[in-house]
């Protein structure tokens, strides 16, 4: 089956694996949408005031954690010391439909947060605004509307703009996904257009090329400025992560050549364009996340399947007593953030809790949700 083909199947088909996969992945193309309605824009007041300054703009020097915590219609933006010390600093308040939390990334600087809520749309096509929250100040300011949902903004690494996608037509009215340069003062450049795809995911940056998987026919494919650059899988992917030095990506593959399994997999490019695979054996498990530290290899949620096995990769992470998904790496490499779950197996996920995990332990995040990135002060 095509990727397109699996897509389709997955709109019309939902197990209580999926509970996971729609929580932790928002990315998946082939999650199954609930219906929208438009918000009208004075429902949000961004970019209207905000506070002179946050507490975070005072706290000690440290690492922290932005995270994120639902309030119904609105997702508090916060910061959370990664050694666990200290209550979260709340920085912003973002509104949204209900329902659909927002997702987000951090600049390479710390200073702001790329945060993308829902506001409006169709059941089968919700659409999005682009918040630019500014961690020292509160200040958050709507940059542009009608953006693809649930994804992640990928920062320059100057962290003067972001790279956004949105749907769209060409030059002959068919439809197309443009991938888009979103500067902090708004100034929007369109920089590519990408027709017959489910999806167009931007990873992040390689000097000055910008590095996106696009999912189409062909399966999943890594493109650089909207060029072929290596194919990925014959199949729909998800989870993406640039390795540090960017010259690799580890992500998840949903492989049905014998039922639908999700793998862990590695894929290394060069300047000549060629790319090789590893598969990362986890018997019994299902992978659910990736994260890629400084100095070392991806790691991968291992999630156990229902009847699987009892080992699972040395570069899987895993609970005793549930599952981790992780979701990123501190700065230093000393701190991942992580999605843990409390049940048994992929079928019986149980509930989610945000936590930090470092050499010391475990710190919980109580209340919050959400991850978005790192911040230093």
């Amino acid at each position: 089956m095509t990727a397109a083909g699996y897509a389709a199947r997955g709109r019309h088909r939902t197990t209580r694996g999926d509970r996971v996969t729609r929580f932790v992945v928002g990315l998946t193309v082939a999650a199954a949408m609930v219906a929208v309605a438009p918000i009208v824009a004075a429902m949000f007041g961004i970019g209207t005031g905000g506070s002179p300054r946050t507490a975070f703009a005072t706290a000690p020097a440290g690492t922290y954690a932005v995270v994120t915590r639902t309030e119904g219609a609105v997702d508090v933006v916060a910061a959370v010391r990664a050694d666990g010390t200290g209550d979260p600093i709340e920085l912003a308040r973002v509104p949204h439909l209900a329902g659909f939390p927002t997702t987000g990334s951090v600049s390479p600087d710390g200073g702001y947060a790329a945060v993308v809520a829902v506001d409006g749309g169709t059941p089968t096509t919700p659409s999005a605004s682009l918040i630019l929250v500014e961690l020292t100040t509160g200040r958050a300011e709507r940059l542009i509307s009608g953006i693809e949902p649930s994804q992640a903004p990928a920062w320059e690494p100057g962290s003067e703009a972001v790279a956004v996608t949105r749907q769209a037509a060409d030059a002959d009215g068919a439809p197309a996904i443009e991938v888009l340069r979103v500067a902090r003062d708004g100034a929007v450049t369109r920089l590519w257009s990408q027709r017959d795809a489910l999806g167009v995911y931007p990873l992040g940056w390689r000097g000055a090329e910008l590095l996106a998987v696009v999912i189409d026919g062909r399966g999943s494919t890594l493109q650089a400025n909207g060029q072929d650059l290596a194919h990925l899988s014959e199949w729909v992917t998800r989870d993406w992560t640039l390795s540090p030095a960017g010259d690799a990506v580890a992500f998840v593959e949903a492989n049905l050549s014998e039922g639908l399994r999700y793998l862990p997999r590695v894929v290394t490019f060069g300047g000549d364009a060629t790319a090789t695979a590893q598969a990362l054996a986890a018997p019994g498990f299902a992978a659910l996340g990736t994260a890629w530290g400084r100095g070392s290899g991806p790691a991968f949620g291992a999630v156990p399947a229902a009847g699987g096995g009892s080992d699972a990769s040395a570069q899987a992470l895993s609970a005793s007593g549930g599952f981790d998904v992780p979701l990123g790496y501190s700065p230093d490499g000393n701190v991942l953030a992580v999605t843990r779950w409390d049940g048994s197996s992929f079928d019986a996920p149980g509930r989610p809790q945000l936590e930090l995990v470092s050499p010391q332990g475990r710190t919980a995040v109580p209340g919050y949700r959400g991850f978005l990135g790192w911040a230093q002060r």
